[in-house]
């Protein structure tokens, strides 16, 4: 009797069969909890996001994302240790505009590359800011303190989180703009400068809405003046920065990325994690409650972004002569 298949039919038969039961090398990804690493602390605003985005993004994955907060040398550590691990996409870097767009112009020299060490996956989302004084300065808008600081030129200082990141330059700009003089002090994250505000420690800083809100709302500290996407929704009625000039138009970043040369299928898996996040509504309540706007991206529009404040900053921190202490 003739076989009903021949071998060949056998083997083709077989190999379907296990193609549709076992997924292409990738696709099984992620097989065991992916590590976060973050370069900020606990109770900043990238923590917040990591971990309202990490319940998100778990579901999806159906492995949990687990936060490793390694705050410090203006994130360079954090890089560091993303731009280092295997590039299996159990190591991700929740990446900023100032580590990633500004730390090469502050630093003669960097343990990472921010083109050539990391793969981008997705903007998470753009963060509103606010400028905010101690009530004690007795002033209740920018014009205000702005007349108070020539009045008192080289008297006030003012904090931020860290040599060359986004808070010092946005506040420098300011500085730059409205012919200020002021004395910089750089604290170890956002977190910490605001600590420093209440603190008395120093007069103003210019941080993330979803930082200063709690302080503001308590009366603990005085908004100044806001700048970004939904500032104006959160704390309407209080002027802009871009009132004083158009360039103080200033909003941070945040994105999530890789090491460089990540398989492109987990590069896929993570960057539609994010963009389901992005879409869940009680995402979307949580993060635009204090300011921040979820927004996914393809990593090559990522990519086109870092471009394109590498090409902005630069200019800009020469021009205001900042450099690392």
């Amino acid at each position: 009797m003739k076989p009903l298949f021949s071998r060949r039919k056998l083997l083709l038969a077989v190999a379907s069969l296990w193609a549709t039961r076992v997924p292409a090398q990738g696709n099984g990804y992620p097989t065991k909890p992916v590590r976060w690493v973050l370069p900020s602390p606990p109770g900043s605003l990238a923590d917040v996001l990591a971990r309202v985005f990490g319940n998100a993004m778990t579901e999806h994955l159906h492995q949990p994302l687990v936060v490793d907060n390694r705050p410090g040398a203006a994130g360079i550590l954090a890089a560091d240790i993303v731009a280092k691990s295997p590039p299996d996409g159990y190591n991700l870097l929740l990446a900023t505009d100032s580590l990633l767009a500004i730390n090469p112009f502050i630093y003669a020299k960097l343990p990472y590359d921010p083109r050539r060490d990391f793969q981008p996956i997705s903007l998470l989302g753009k963060a509103s800011v606010v400028m905010v004084a101690r009530p004690a300065l007795g002033v209740k808008t920018l014009p205000e303190f702005i007349r108070l600081a020539k009045s008192r030129a080289n008297e006030l200082n003012y904090g931020s989180g860290g040599n060359g990141h986004t808070t010092h330059l946005a506040m420098a700009l300011l500085l730059k703009r409205a012919d200020l003089k002021m004395t910089h002090v750089p604290y170890r994250g956002t977190a910490a400068a605001m600590q420093g505000l209440l603190g008395d420690e120093i007069s103003v800083a210019i941080t993330g809405l979803a930082e200063a809100l709690p302080h503001i709302q308590s009366g603990r500290l005085v908004a100044l003046a806001t700048s970004g996407p939904s500032a104006q929704a959160v704390l309407p009625g209080i002027g802009q920065l871009k009132d004083v000039h158009p360039d103080l138009d200033i909003t941070f970043w945040f994105a999530l990325m890789a090491p460089a040369r990540t398989p492109p299928a987990v590069v896929d898996a993570l960057q539609a994690a994010v963009a389901q996040a992005t879409q869940r509504p009680e995402v979307r309540q949580k993060l635009e409650a204090f300011g921040f706007t979820p927004q996914s991206t393809s990593p090559s529009t990522l990519a086109s972004m870092v471009e394109a404040d590498l090409s902005k900053y630069g200019p800009l921190v020469r021009a205001l002569g900042i450099k690392a202490e």
